[in-house]
This record gives structure tokens, C-alpha cells and sequence, in this order.
């Protein structure tokens, strides 16, 4: 099983601490499971920016609690704003960004995809 992990929308207080919660259950729940984090929230999935997320690192979530913002960053990019997603070279003319970013999920065989933010940050999911 592969679980994945954006943060995207402001930086805010609850982001590390919110993954760092959901690495800890998975630590209990599914040891096994593979844990990509993509990079700046929605860019990353995108353009295919991601890191895996080693036992080295899930072993070590407590520092995720003490510090507010994303260790694998976030970002404000809106999957339904066409224009500005081909602006800054997200996608390309005639691409749909939705379709794009479900495209990825397959692509890296992702199961499951929590993303971590607001109302936006939801809504896109």
C-alpha cells in the first residue's frame, strides 16, 4: 500500500503537527506501507515532485509536533484555476489540471491521498 501526503494553503500552525500524526498511526496501523510526501502541496503532485518518507524519518515525529508550517512545504496553487496552473508551468495548454493530478496518483500508485490545509486545500481533493 502506497499513502501519500500534501499540505498546501498558508502556513499554519497545524500543518507538521497533523503530519506528524498521520505518519504515527500509520507507524502503528501499516509499518509496511510506502509514505510519499509530494512537495509543495499541489505543485508537487503536478509536475511529480515527491519524496518518499524513510522508517529513518517515521521514527522521529516528535519534532513534528513543536514546529508549525510543512516540512514538505506548501503551496496555494488551486487545481481549478486552468489559466494559473499553465501560467506558472504546471501544466501545459489544453491540459486539465484535475486530470493531470489524478493521472500522478496512478502514475506513482498511490491508495490513499491525505491532503492536509483549509477549505481550498479540501475542496481541490
Amino acid at each position: 500500500m502506497k499513502i501519500a501526503f500534501l499540505t498546501a494553503g498558508g502556513v499554519a500552525p497545524c500543518l507538521s503537527a497533523s503530519l506528524g500524526a498521520l505518519i504515527q498511526t500509520y507507524n502503528e496501523l501499516a509499518p509496511k506501507a510506502d509514505l510519499l510526501g509530494y512537495l509543495h502541496g499541489y505543485r508537487g503532485l503536478l509536475l511529480g515532485n515527491s519524496i518518499e518518507i524513510p522508517s529513518s524519518i517515521r521514527n522521529k515525529t516528535d519534532v513534528l509536533f513543536k514546529y508549525g508550517g510543512s516540512p514538505i512545504g506548501n503551496s496555494r496553487v488551486k487545481l481549478t484555476n486552468v489559466e494559473n496552473c499553465v501560467q506558472h508551468g504546471y501544466v501545459k495548454v489544453g491540459e486539465d489540471p484535475v486530470k493531470v493530478a489524478a493521472d500522478q496518483l496512478i502514475k506513482d500508485k498511490v491508495n490513499i491521498l491525505h491532503t492536509i490545509g483549509g477549505d481550498d486545500t479540501n475542496t481541490m481533493a
